[in-house]
């Protein structure tokens, strides 16, 4: 089963090479894995929820890369340079995939959140590194300097994915732009400007409120299938009013005022992906995904 799954994952980052995340549809996905749309709705609930698991595994790769990078010894700055060549190695490489990443493109609520999200978190990552590498002084004006890095460099990964730029680019631009922001650093010293407040930077934070209530009902939505689909299924009524007890458990354990424990409710999900009738997959996949979200 695990390996099925591995299988469209890496088939659908083909597909989403050739033709770009917006162009490519479950069925694309389904024919070039070679296996039916049941057999994918087994394993994800849409080509967003599938696109998610490989945004996360792509970052997660990235960033490993990049925390050991900036651990190894020498100068902060070679490192932090060093860094900088592997982010835009790694947008030009993956370019297809990644390519909705800097779209503005409305797709689906949740999915956009969790886009917005990774942006954030890659921009705390570089304020954090040049934090270390110019040091606390620039702390009030780090915003800034972090959006002309972002900006600089954003306009050699586009420059770089051209077949018609070299391929030593980036290996040239980015010392280049390092010592550039090394003067635009020692003129925001001197100037005092500041024109990307702390404020400024908060106001990019998803409203969590509003997500939150969105993904409940999904999932109250998610419930009232799989309810309707147990109420139907040819099984004991003991069975049935198991299931449904752990889903009230499940509900319970999502609205604790405190953190959910992730244990219980990865258990309950396991029995009932392991215990409902097969008939039923479509759904209680469905009911993972949006419980997933919430957590």
């Amino acid at each position: 089963m695990k390996e099925k799954k591995q299988r469209i994952i890496k088939s659908a980052k083909e597909v989403f090479q050739k033709q770009g995340y917006l162009k490519t549809s479950v069925q694309d996905m389904v024919d070039a894995a070679g296996i039916s749309k049941g057999t994918f709705y087994n394993y994800f609930t849409s080509k967003e929820e599938l696109a998610i698991v490989i945004f996360k595994q792509e970052y997660s790769v990235l960033h490993q890369r990049l925390e050991y990078t900036m651990a190894q010894d020498g100068a902060k700055k070679d490192n932090f340079t060093e860094c900088l060549k592997i982010i835009i190695h790694f947008y030009t490489e993956n370019g297809e995939i990644l390519n909705i990443t800097f779209s503005q493109t409305m797709i689906d609520d949740d999915f956009n959140a969790f886009l917005q999200n990774v942006r954030l978190k890659n921009m705390e990552w570089v304020k954090y590194q040049l934090l270390e590498v110019y040091g606390e002084e620039t702390k009030p004006y780090i915003n800034d300097i972090t959006m002309l890095l972002s900006g600089m460099a954003a306009m050699y990964v586009f420059a770089s994915g051209s077949k018609n730029v070299n391929t030593g680019l980036i290996e040239r631009a980015i010392p280049y732009v390092v010592r550039r922001l090394d003067a635009l650093v020692k003129d925001i010293l001197e100037s005092g400007e500041i024109v990307f407040t702390e404020a400024d930077t908060e106001n990019l934070v998803p409203d969590q409120t509003m997500i939150r209530k969105k993904r409940l009902a999904k999932l109250r939505e998610s419930l009232e299938e799989l309810n309707v689909g147990i109420e139907n299924a040819d099984i004991a009524d003991s069975d049935k009013w198991q299931y449904k007890e752990s889903m009230n458990a499940l509900v319970g354990e999502i609205n604790n005022n405190e953190a959910p424990r992730d244990f219980m409710v990865q258990g309950t999900l396991l029995y009932l992906k392991q215990h409902v009738p097969a008939s039923l997959t479509k759904e209680v996949n469905k009911l993972e995904a949006c419980v997933n979200g919430l957590l």
